[in-house]
């Protein structure tokens, strides 16, 4: 405490940790001129002002000088489970896309540099003039090819694995045993192809997948020191914001498109 309110000239929480301890930070006549949020487009509306408020006035007077608000809107908005409140309160919106939708002037960054310029192709519909920093053009990690691998992208159709496709065991949690194994063969495929296993992750669309992977995994490779297991076994939402090398994705469904048509 001592050093957060005497010492410290840059602090990093959570959103979650200043509601928590609010109270606390106050009593420590806890004092800030800057707030800087990342993954703003993430946080929920009335969640983006409690960071605001962790520090009293000077006579009324709030010290706050500036705000920065760093994201994405194009990507996942913030979880709001209840349908309801999601639907008819708009409760999904953050402070950061209300900002955008009421064209607030932003500052847009249109270089990436974390992915080859093809896969960059895929999403550079979404953003305008996306363009590439130099290091996904000239360093060799992005300019050889990935041993093993023809494209440095591919679509799959995987075939229903013994009659079966997608599946849903209960409802609403979809699994489709044919691409779970597909996708666990590739990762020991590229193990024996010498990639690290912690460069590669296997995404799912939906949960019941993601526990349907975790299970094949287990029984096929986790126990062989050869293999390992993948850096992570998620979904999509759960990796936003994260990257590895090599991504491995299950779109688990086959009959109907689901929610990504909201891609």
């Amino acid at each position: 405490n001592y050093l957060i309110t005497t010492q410290a000239r840059i602090i990093a929480m959570t959103c979650t940790h200043a509601a928590l301890t609010r109270s606390t930070l106050v009593g420590l006549n806890f004092k800030y001129d800057n707030l800087i949020m990342e993954e703003s487009a993430q946080v929920l509306e009335v969640e983006t002002f409690i960071p605001m408020l962790l520090q009293t006035s000077d006579s009324g007077v709030s010290r706050l000088k500036r705000v920065m608000f760093i994201g994405d809107h194009h990507q996942l908005p913030p979880v709001v489970k209840n349908r309801a409140f999601q639907k008819y309160g708009h409760l999904d919106q953050s402070l950061y896309a209300r900002f955008v939708r009421l064209r607030t002037p932003t500052v847009d960054l249109n270089l990436q540099g974390r992915a080859r310029p093809g896969i960059a192709d895929l999403y550079a519909w979404r953003y305008k003039d996306l363009g590439n920093l130099s290091n996904v053009i000239t360093d060799d990690r992005y300019r050889t090819a990935n041993a093993g691998l023809t494209f440095d992208y591919q679509f799959i159709n995987v075939e229903d694995f013994d009659g079966v496709g997608e599946s849903q065991p209960t409802p609403y949690f979809y699994q489709n045993l044919a691409e779970a194994e597909y996708c666990v063969a590739l990762f020991m495929y590229m193990r024996l192809m010498g990639y690290p296993a912690s460069k590669i992750s296997i995404l799912s669309t939906y949960n019941g997948q993601k526990a349907l992977i975790r299970d094949v995994v287990r029984q096929r490779c986790a126990w062989n020191p050869l293999f390992g297991e993948p850096a992570k076994i998620t979904t999509v939402d759960r990796f936003q914001g994260q990257q590895n090398d090599f991504i491995i994705v299950s779109l688990v469904r086959t009959q109907h498109v689901g929610h990504l048509r909201d891609v």
